[in-house]
């Protein structure tokens, strides 16, 4: 049964109050509190059930709470059981663009879908409504503000037009993050995104009489969309969050790249953000293993530290790595095919959601569009072991800044015994790969089966997006991002044949 939407519900949303055990904190404490308010002692032991809170979530009831539950809760949330019960009142309607039927509806939906979403609606028309993502592990999380409009999907194109374009033209001209959410309610509820940069510029250059604004169908919010706009809005604002900071550090890296080895602790940054720090050390390292390898002819071997999508969106959106991968390619031009590989455990696996798997997916298509032969071992005990590239017989360059007290940890490796084992870790793992077949289609193939990702799902999504552009869907503002690499290996995937 859908759930139905209560004011109850709308607010353990915002409050991130929606998993039972963090609403049964909050609870029992207001249960205390009114035991010594009311000088009844009996409220103490009040409390409400898992299965309770579930029924109260989806809008479920027989009847009322019971009166001693009744009094807590109308403590805790300042609204009495029968408002707590019903619709969402009208203050939450003050901003008619906003707070629509559509716009609840999705605010809830995204929310639901992806638990690293979370929505807070605006009580007045002046402010707008925010949509809070945070990250795993890696990522520190971001806020962007957020408008919901009612839209009309025709074919290829999504047509959005403001009850009340006043207020649509006063989200858009402020200089922060905003993302336009289009819904289309006619059937079943689907979602577009669209940057409000790009609705801004789309509104200047393309004018409509009616004030409607076009996107393209293919921003259709899914797992493929949301795991970019998820990964690229948190590495955009850490970046920037950093901006200043990062420019004076790059003065200083020279120092540390003449060195065969080096280590810089995170505590000399202390102030940095997750993903300025890693920016820093993907940085350094992509420069030491690139000097490192002055003087080798034949492709050099590399294995690669990231296990998840969070960690590898860095391939799909770091301007550095990009120009790494592409300077590799060219070095080694003509000299046979380079191979990476990965450490992916079946754990991980499990630990990621369909829309991180992706991402992971797309950062590893697109070594292979760079010629790359990507392999992937499941073996847990790998997952210690730091990125390196292995020039064979001559020596391994240790370079990783990924799960590290240490913002870097670079090494040159030049000794017989340890070269055999960088050696023997290399073929064992590449000779148990997933990731298996003589060319980059059968190995995707073989690697969406292990992520299990929809193939045909996945090559028609990567062609719509590649088709229609990413840059309208979430347009960068740091200089050290750039969106070729994430256009680029959409279209390898889309055009793959999606059959199997």
């Amino acid at each position: 049964m859908p759930a139905r939407l209560t004011l109850f519900r709308l607010l353990m949303q915002e409050r991130q109050w929606d998993n039972w055990s963090v609403f049964a904190g909050h609870f029992g404490q207001a249960a205390r509190d009114v035991a010594l308010k009311t000088s009844a002692p009996r409220l103490m032991g009040v409390a409400v059930a898992r299965r309770t809170f579930d029924r109260w979530m989806v809008g479920e009831l027989k009847g009322m709470p019971q009166r001693d539950t009744r009094v807590v809760l109308e403590h805790l949330l300042g609204f009495s059981c029968t408002e707590l019960f019903g619709p969402p009142p009208d203050v939450f309607s003050a901003a008619r663009a906003v707070h629509d039927r559509g716009g609840l509806a999705a605010s809830i939906a995204i929310s639901d879908r992806w638990p690293t979403s979370r929505l807070f609606m605006s009580a007045t028309g002046d402010v707008a409504d925010s949509w809070h993502i945070r990250g795993r592990r890696l990522l520190d999380g971001t806020t962007a503000a957020v408008q919901f409009h009612s839209a009309v999907t025709v074919g290829d194109t999504v047509r959005i037009t403001a009850a009340d374009n006043d207020s649509l033209v006063r989200f858009l001209r402020p200089v922060r993050r905003g993302i336009l959410v289009a819904v289309d309610e006619r059937e079943d509820l689907k979602l577009y995104v669209t940057d409000a940069a790009s609705a801004r510029r789309a509104l200047a250059s393309f004018p409509s009489p009616d004030g409607a604004l076009t996107l393209p169908a293919a921003h259709e919010l899914d797992d493929l969309t949301y795991g970019i706009l998820w990964s690229l809005i948190q590495i955009d604002d850490g970046l920037l969050a950093d901006d200043q900071v990062l420019d004076e550090e790059l003065r200083l890296m020279d120092t540390f790249l003449s060195l065969p080895r080096s280590a810089l602790s995170r505590e000399t940054q202390p102030g940095l953000t997750t993903v300025g720090s890693n920016w820093l050390g993907s940085a350094f390292c992509a420069q030491h293993i690139q000097r490192r390898l002055d003087g080798v002819t034949e492709p050099p071997v590399f294995w690669t530290r990231e296990q998840t999508g969070e960690e590898a969106a860095t391939w799909l959106f770091f301007q550095h790595k990009h120009a790494y991968l592409r300077s590799l390619a060219d070095r080694f031009a003509g000299a046979g095919a380079m191979s990476r590989t990965f450490c992916i455990p079946p754990s991980e696996v499990s630990r990621s959601s369909n829309y991180e798997r992706i991402l992971l997916f797309l950062a590893i298509a697109l070594m292979e569009l760079h010629g790359i032969h990507v392999r992937v071992t499941i073996h847990p005990e790998y997952s210690t072991i730091d990125g390196f590239a292995l020039a064979t017989g001559q020596r391994a360059v240790v370079a990783n800044w990924l799960r590290s007290e240490s913002l870097w940890r670079a090494d040159t490796i030049t000794t017989r015994p340890e070269l055999r084992s960088y050696q023997e870790i290399f073929m064992d793992a590449a000779a148990t790969s997933v990731m298996d077949g003589p060319s980059p289609l059968d190995r995707l193939r073989a690697l969406a089966g292990y992520l299990e990702i929809d193939w045909p799902w996945l090559v028609r999504r990567c062609l719509g997006l590649s088709t229609s552009g990413v840059t309208g869907l979430a347009r960068p503002r740091s200089r050290l991002i750039t969106l070729d690499a994430l256009t680029r290996v959409l279209h390898f995937v889309g055009t793959l044949p999606p059959d199997r």
